[in-house]
Protein backbone atom coordinates (compact mmCIF):
# COMPACT_ATOMS: atom_id res chain seq x y z
CA UNK A 1 0.00 0.00 0.00
CA UNK A 2 0.70 3.75 -0.62
CA UNK A 3 0.18 6.91 1.26
CA UNK A 4 -0.32 10.42 0.21
CA UNK A 5 0.09 13.87 2.25
CA UNK A 6 -1.84 16.73 2.28
CA UNK A 7 -2.71 19.55 3.61
CA UNK A 8 -5.45 21.29 3.90
CA UNK A 9 -5.86 24.68 4.94
CA UNK A 10 -7.69 26.66 7.30
CA UNK A 11 -10.83 27.34 4.21
CA UNK A 12 -10.76 23.09 3.27
CA UNK A 13 -8.94 23.30 0.45
CA UNK A 14 -6.44 20.61 -0.31
CA UNK A 15 -3.03 20.89 -1.55
CA UNK A 16 -1.36 17.82 -2.06
CA UNK A 17 2.59 17.69 0.09
CA UNK A 18 3.69 14.04 -1.69
CA UNK A 19 2.06 11.55 -3.64
CA UNK A 20 2.50 7.46 -3.69
CA UNK A 21 4.77 7.03 -0.53
CA UNK A 22 5.37 2.99 0.04
CA UNK A 23 6.37 3.43 4.20
CA UNK A 24 3.46 5.05 6.33
CA UNK A 25 6.51 6.38 9.27
CA UNK A 26 8.79 8.08 6.51
CA UNK A 27 4.62 9.54 5.24
CA UNK A 28 4.03 10.36 8.94
CA UNK A 29 7.43 11.79 9.28
CA UNK A 30 6.39 14.09 6.72
CA UNK A 31 2.89 15.24 7.64
CA UNK A 32 4.36 16.21 11.18
CA UNK A 33 7.38 18.35 9.60
CA UNK A 34 4.88 19.48 7.39
CA UNK A 35 1.93 20.46 9.94
CA UNK A 36 5.21 22.48 11.69
CA UNK A 37 6.64 24.05 8.76
CA UNK A 38 2.32 25.56 8.06
CA UNK A 39 1.20 26.22 11.82
CA UNK A 40 -1.42 23.12 11.24
CA UNK A 41 -2.53 21.02 14.04
CA UNK A 42 -2.57 17.56 13.81
CA UNK A 43 -5.26 16.51 15.90
CA UNK A 44 -8.84 15.96 14.63
CA UNK A 45 -12.05 14.88 16.93
CA UNK A 46 -13.75 11.65 15.84
CA UNK A 47 -16.46 12.38 13.10
CA UNK A 48 -15.24 15.28 11.64
CA UNK A 49 -16.23 15.47 8.19
CA UNK A 50 -14.72 18.74 7.19
CA UNK A 51 -11.13 18.66 8.52
CA UNK A 52 -9.45 22.37 8.40
CA UNK A 53 -5.78 23.47 9.05
CA UNK A 54 -4.23 20.31 9.06
CA UNK A 55 -1.92 17.66 7.57
CA UNK A 56 -3.24 14.31 6.50
CA UNK A 57 -1.91 10.89 5.66
CA UNK A 58 -3.90 9.26 3.60
CA UNK A 59 -4.18 5.75 1.81
CA UNK A 60 -3.42 6.54 -1.88
CA UNK A 61 -5.89 5.81 -4.88
CA UNK A 62 -4.61 2.66 -6.92
CA UNK A 63 -7.44 2.52 -8.58
CA UNK A 64 -6.70 2.92 -12.92
CA UNK A 65 -7.35 5.94 -14.13
CA UNK A 66 -11.02 5.46 -16.50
Amino acid sequence: MSYDVIYIDPEGEETAVAHHLDDRADAADLARRTAVERGAGRMLLPGSSRPSNCVCVVPADTRPAA
